[in-house]
C-alpha cells in the first residue's frame, strides 16, 4: 500500500495528539494529587474507588454511632454504680432493723433515712443525657415521678453498630426499679427474695414494716432488697459487657478502615516520584515527535529530486 504524504502528516498529528493528551493528564495528577480525576480516567478503577469510599463512609457513620452509644452506657453505667451503693445503705439499714432494738429514735432514723436513700434513686431513675432519658425508653419527660411511680416507655433504644447488628444504649428503667411495668408485687413469707423485684415498692414497704414494727415485714424487706441489689448489679454488669462488645467494634471498624483507606490511596494517590519522571519522559518524546514532525512538514518533491 502507498503511504501519501497526507496520511504521514495524519499519522504524525494523530501520534502528537497522543503524546499532548499523555503529558496534560500526567500533569492533572500531579497538580490534584489524584490518579484518577474523572470516571473517563479509568472506568474499573473508579468504580473500585467508588465501593471503597462507600465502605469508607459506612463505617465512619457506624464509629459515630459507636462514639454516641458509649456515651450513653457511660452515663448510665455511672448513674448504676451509684444505685448499687444507695443499695448498700439500704442493706446495711435493713439489716439493722433486723438485728436491733424498735425503739423510737432507731424506727425514726431508719425510716428517715430509707425515705432519702428512695428519693436518691428516683433521681438517679431520672439520669439523662441532653433530652435522653437514660432510663426512660423514647419518653420524653421524667420517667420516674417523686413517688416513684413509672411513666415511661420500656423500649431499649438500640443503635447499629455494624451491618444488622445493634447494641442497645439504654436501660428499662421499670424492670430496673419496679420489677416491669406494671410494677411487679412485693414479695412477702415464701416470695419474699424472688424476682423480679419491685425495690421502690419493697423499700416502702420496708418503711411501714418499721413503723409498725412488723419483724417479719422487716425481714421480708432485707430479703427483697438484697435481690433488688442483686438486680441492679446485673443491670451493671450488662451495662459493662455493652461497653467492652463496643470498644470491641470499634478497634475492629478501625483497623477495617484503615485498611480501606491503604487500598483507596494505592489506587487513587499520585506516586509523585513516578509521575514525575514520566512526565519527563513524554515531554522528551513529545519534544522529539515535534521537532521530526516539522522536519518532515519541510520537504517536498524537489528535495526527492536532488
Amino acid at each position: 500500500m502507498r503511504i501519501t504524504p497526507g496520511m504521514s502528516a495524519d499519522n504524525a498529528i494523530y501520534n502528537l495528539q497522543q503524546g499532548r493528551t499523555t503529558i496534560d493528564q500526567l500533569q492533572e495528577q500531579l497538580a490534584s494529587g489524584y490518579n484518577i480525576n474523572r470516571p473517563s480516567d479509568d472506568p474499573l478503577s473508579t468504580r473500585q474507588l467508588l465501593d471503597l469510599q462507600e465502605q469508607i463512609d459506612a463505617g465512619s457513620q457506624y464509629s459515630s454511632n459507636i462514639t454516641k452509644t458509649e456515651t450513653l452506657l457511660n452515663v448510665s453505667n455511672t448513674a448504676l454504680s451509684s444505685m448499687a451503693d444507695l443499695m448498700q445503705q439500704v442493706k446495711k439499714i435493713s439489716g439493722d432493723m433486723v438485728t436491733g432494738t424498735l425503739d423510737a429514735t432507731s424506727t425514726a432514723s431508719a425510716i428517715t433515712n430509707l425515705t432519702q436513700l428512695k428519693s436518691q434513686l428516683v433521681d438517679m431513675g431520672n439520669t439523662r443525657l441532653g433530652d435522653q432519658y437514660v432510663f426512660g425508653g423514647y419518653s420524653t419527660s421524667q420517667p420516674f415521678d417523686s413517688t416513684g411511680v413509672f411513666s415511661g416507655t420500656t423500649d431499649i433504644l438500640k443503635v447499629e453498630v455494624a451491618p444488622n447488628s445493634y447494641v442497645g444504649a439504654t436501660v428499662d428503667g421499670a424492670a430496673l426499679l419496679r420489677g416491669g411495668k406494671p410494677a411487679a408485687t412485693v414479695g412477702s413469707g415464701a416470695t419474699a427474695g424472688q424476682g423480679p423485684i419491685d425495690i421502690l415498692g419493697s423499700i416502702d414497704a420496708l418503711i411501714t414494716a418499721i413503723g409498725n414494727k412488723d419483724s417479719a415485714g422487716i425481714l421480708d424487706g432485707v430479703k427483697n432488697l438484697k435481690a433488688g441489689a442483686d438486680q441492679i448489679n446485673v443491670a451493671l454488669s450488662d451495662v459493662g459487657g455493652r461497653l467492652v462488645r463496643l470498644d470491641n467494634m470499634k478497634s475492629m471498624i478501625t483497623n477495617n478502615q484503615n485498611t480501606l483507606k491503604t487500598v483507596f490511596g494505592d489506587i487513587q494517590n499520585v506516586d509523585y516520584a513516578k509521575a514525575g519522571v514520566l512526565l519527563s519522559q513524554q515531554t522528551t518524546a513529545f519534544n522529539a515527535a515535534l521537532s521530526a514532525t516539522a522536519k518532515l512538514s519541510q520537504l517536498s518533491l524537489l528535495d526527492y529530486m536532488s
